[in-house]
């Protein structure tokens, strides 16, 4: 059996995109980052070298290129992030030549390529939102706490794997065991029990 992934509480990673003020460069691109993180699962690696030409708007998709699997797969652009994510390409986003989408905001203005620069964003919302922190803190806290999150939901295990793109379901299923409430929900009772 696998361990138990490390998750945060759905209502703290909320508290943790309200908490960030979008009316500053840094905090517009911070937010649609964590919103991003939060809706589509996407990995670190995989946010940070997202194009321009990736974001699908009439479609309300992102596509996600290079993935850790080797693949492509799309993810759907809810619409808070997609909001998020306009707000700070058009309005916040700093000049560059780059087509990628995230920026360092201090000179020299690049790309973000550096996944502890994600880390130190998520960690950074979290903290500021008073969430307790026992270890780190990056995109992939955020990607466990939507897959158990959505486990919670009960979709098909199958769509869960799709949009977290996990070529096996096993690797899925190990969020399941974070559900506690649907697996005492679904236990046998114990021969002899009255």
């Amino acid at each position: 059996m696998a361990h138990l992934p490390r998750q945060v509480a759905w209502k703290e990673v909320r508290r943790a995109i309200d908490a960030i003020d979008p009316n500053t460069p840094r905090g517009s691109r911070d937010r649609a980052i964590l919103l991003l993180l939060a809706t589509t699962g996407i990995r670190n690696k995989e946010l940070r070298s997202l194009t321009f030409e990736d974001i699908r708007w009439r479609d309300a998709q992102v596509l996600i290129r290079r993935t850790k699997g080797k693949r492509d797969r799309t993810v759907p652009l809810m619409q808070e992030a997609g909001k998020a994510l306009a707000d700070y390409v058009l309005r916040a986003r700093p000049d560059c030549p780059s087509r990628r989408i995230f920026l360092l905001h201090l000179p020299p203005v690049r790309p973000i390529d550096d996944s502890s620069v994600l880390s130190r964003i998520v960690r950074s919302a979290l903290q500021r939102a008073g969430v307790a922190l026992d270890g780190p803190a990056g995109a992939h806290l955020i990607r466990h706490s939507l897959a158990t999150r959505l486990v919670s939901q009960r979709p098909p295990i199958n769509e869960i794997a799709d949009l977290l793109g996990h070529r096996s379901i096993d690797t899925t299923a190990i969020y399941v065991k974070v559900a506690v409430p649907q697996l005492a929900e679904v236990a046998l009772p114990f021969p002899g029990d009255a």
